[in-house]
C-alpha cells in the first residue's frame, strides 16, 4: 500500500471525492492506496483523508475522502513540527503537481491528527 497527498487551492472553489488529475507517479498508484487532501494557502493543511478507489486511467484517479474536516484542518505548522512529516515533498516543493507521495511515517503523522481518530498504539 502506498500513500498520497492531493493538493487543492481553496480559492478555486470546492473539491472532494471523485476524479482527480494526476501528472506523475501514475505507474505507482493503485486502488486501495491511502490519500489525503491538502488545502494550499496561508492556513493550509490536511482537510480530508480517504482511499484511492480507482487506479489511473486517462490521467485521472478516483478518490473517496471518507473523513473530511475542512472546518478544522490539520495545520501545516503542526505537521512541519512533526519530525516524521517535516521532509514531506509538499512542504519542500509546494508548487509541484499532484500527487505528492507520503511515506508510511508521514501518513501516520497525519492519521494521528485526524479529528475524532483513535490514538495510534506505539
Amino acid at each position: 500500500m502506498a500513500y498520497w497527498l492531493l493538493q487543492h487551492n481553496p480559492a478555486r472553489g470546492e473539491c472532494g471525492s471523485g476524479d482527480w488529475t494526476v501528472r506523475r507517479y501514475r505507474e505507482l498508484i493503485t486502488a486501495g492506496d491511502g490519500v489525503a487532501l491538502w488545502l494550499s494557502g496561508r492556513d493550509g493543511g490536511v482537510a480530508a483523508v480517504g482511499t484511492i478507489t480507482e487506479a489511473p486511467h486517462d490521467g485521472l484517479i478516483t478518490v473517496d475522502f471518507a473523513r473530511t474536516f475542512t472546518g478544522r484542518p490539520i495545520r501545516r505548522d503542526a505537521l512541519r513540527a512533526d519530525e516524521r512529516f517535516r521532509d514531506a515533498l509538499v512542504l519542500r516543493m509546494p508548487g509541484g503537481s499532484n500527487p505528492f507521495p507520503l511515506t508510511p511515517a508521514q501518513w501516520q503523522a497525519v492519521e494521528e491528527r485526524v479529528p475524532g481518530a483513535a490514538p495510534v498504539a506505539e
